[in-house]
């Protein structure tokens, strides 16, 4: 099979290579690079990027690459820190900028050319002007300085899964999982749960309805996600209006099973407030120590409990 006619620099054994062969060489290299982040896209973040608020004045940039409206790589190598002046304002944007680095100069010239970043926080909105990428709008308030991070500002992987969420991919870089599909996200989202072979589980929902549709995934040893299986070696069943039972066959291996359930014909319906569990009852002496877990209260819709209140009567 011959090489494909292409342009390229054609070398020729005896043939004085110079300046303009090996320029015309690095001109296909970059040509061919900017045409396939152009594919991908530009004028948004690959990965990275995550802003940690360390002080009012003060965040934090984690490392990440972004790719500005000229295709150029904009790759900023390591964790950032960032000094902030809101002046009078209350918010503020945080942009990357490419800029150009050299060194080695010969005759006056510079030899060697790097692709650099500036980080910068603006307090003008976007849109800009000049080929800056935004990754995080920080608000001013009360409480504290609040770190907004769109998902519209980034590139979401070709295997991105259409959570609307930032996840941490197979190497640990912090990516955006993609915008969600045309339809409402699951009013209950199980997660995973390990259910051994001839068991089962039994999950409250609280959607207080029977009308719904629910689809059950397993997850086997080796990470992978199926539905095969579905109705042999698991299943489900409807408990009443707030309860599912995950059950298992008693074919051999681990498995772990998740349940994600909608509401038919929903239009416009409140959410699902959280269920709270605060465990099993304590009989404490006055002056000893004792702990409580709410560990099984529950978030429905695919929601997360990020801490628990504790509330003392007398």
């Amino acid at each position: 099979m011959s090489v494909r006619d292409e342009g390229k620099t054609r070398f020729q054994n005896g043939m004085r290579v110079t300046r303009e062969h090996l320029e015309h060489l690095q001109d296909m290299w970059i040509a061919a690079a900017m045409q396939l982040r152009a594919t991908v896209g530009v004028g948004r973040v690959s990965y990275g990027l995550k802003v940690e608020v360390l002080l009012p004045d003060k965040v934090k940039v984690g490392a990440g690459l972004a790719f500005d409206r000229q295709a150029r790589p904009i790759a900023l190598e390591q964790d950032s820190e960032l000094a902030l002046d809101f002046g009078a304002g209350s918010a503020l944007f945080l942009v990357l900028g490419y800029q150009l680095r050299s060194e080695a100069l010969l005759n006056g010239e510079p030899t060697l050319l790097y692709n650099d970043v500036k980080l910068e926080a603006r307090a003008a909105a976007p849109p800009y002007q000049d080929d800056v990428v935004v990754f995080c709008e920080l608000r001013r308030q009360q409480s504290g300085v609040e770190a907004i991070q769109k998902g519209e500002w980034y590139l979401p992987p070709l295997d991105h899964g259409h959570s609307g969420t930032f996840i941490l991919d197979a190497a640990q870089r912090w990516r955006y999982d993609g915008h969600p599909l045309g339809f409402a996200g699951p009013r209950f989202d199980s997660g995973f749960v390990a259910v051994a072979p001839a068991s089962q589980a039994r999950l409250v929902h609280g959607l207080q309805s029977t009308n719904l549709l629910v689809q059950i995934q397993a997850r086997l040893p080796d990470g992978s996600i199926t539905t095969r299986g579905l109705g042999q070696d698991f299943w489900y069943e409807l408990v009443g209006d707030q309860e599912v039972r995950l059950v298992r066959s008693a074919a051999a291996g681990d498995m772990e099973l998740r349940a994600m359930i909608w509401l038919f014909g929903e239009t416009g319906a409140a959410p699902v407030l959280p269920m709270a569990d605060a465990g099993s009852d304590l009989a404490v002496e006055f002056g000893e120590s004792f702990t409580l877990d709410a560990g099984n209260s529950r978030a429905f819709e695919g929601r997360h409990l990020t801490r628990f209140i504790w509330t003392q009567f007398s």
